[in-house]
């Protein structure tokens, strides 16, 4: 294990490469969430992605909070498909839930959850998990208002009511970027062991079928991770990809 933590002191981020599915228990013995308080996990189904809420990202980006007012309109209108939590920021978190470009990046507690993200899609592609100690410039809490939030500089941690499906089957948590463009400043462990809070596990594109065949044993798939009709879809149609694969190998 100390060999392979070793690579992670070789950049401002560290980096992990991983040579085999068997590597995966060995990483995340050394890097744990403790109920989202250490390391929080997230899986790029591209190494080459950029670790950025929607709402930072070129196509999305509005300087000076209006990625906020984008949210104001959004919930606006969602009032008629739901009913509206007291808190700001599950709201935000169900703007997010619901594919609106906001400041908020998933992460899960669980690796494997992140290890589904970054190997289900894009087979042709490397993929990453991303590995990050949460709570660098703190948590926020469900007393954050609009205005408040508008003042933050930094990247925060947050732990949304357990609302959503999706929230409780993915382990999910989020971080918050203030303003949506912040990135995540990578230092060194809280814990200080030498390590950087920022961690990178580089997964070869001829692992991933591997690693989504073992996730799968361990009850990691779409109908578990996304508990609704179009999961439990999606699910079939990739068993029955999978099933016609094997019969034209055999």
């Amino acid at each position: 294990m100390d060999a392979i933590i070793k690579q992670s002191k070789t950049m401002d981020h560290g980096t992990i490469n991983l040579t085999d599915v068997d590597m995966l228990h060995k990483v995340f013995r050394g890097f744990r969430s403790h109920d989202g308080f250490g390391y929080v996990f997230r899986g790029h189904a591209q190494a080459t992605w950029d670790l950025l809420p929607k709402a930072g990202r070129a196509e999305f980006y509005l300087p000076d909070n209006r990625d906020l007012g984008r949210f104001h309109d959004w919930n606006r209108y969602a009032i008629a498909y739901a009913s509206p939590s007291s808190s700001y920021l599950d709201q935000l978190a169900l703007a997010q839930h619901h594919g609106l470009a906001t400041r908020m990046l998933d992460w899960s507690m669980n690796p494997l959850v992140a290890c589904y993200f970054a190997c289900a899609d894009h087979a042709d592609k490397d993929g990453t998990v991303w590995m990050y100690e949460m709570g660098g410039d703190g948590f926020l809490t469900d007393q954050i208002t609009r205005e408040m939030l508008a003042e933050k500089r930094g990247v925060f941690g947050y732990r949304p009511k357990a609302a959503f499906p999706r929230i409780i089957n993915q382990k999910g948590l989020f971080t918050v970027h203030c303003d949506a463009a912040n990135v995540i400043d990578v230092k060194e462990s809280l814990v200080g062991n030498g390590y950087p809070n920022l961690i990178r596990l580089h997964i070869p594109a001829n692992l991933k079928a591997d690693v989504v065949n073992l996730l799968a044993d361990y009850g990691i798939d779409r109908a578990h991770l996304f508990p609704d009709l179009d999961g439990l879809s999606a699910h079939i149609n990739t068993a029955t990809s999978r099933m016609r694969k094997l019969g034209e190998e055999k």
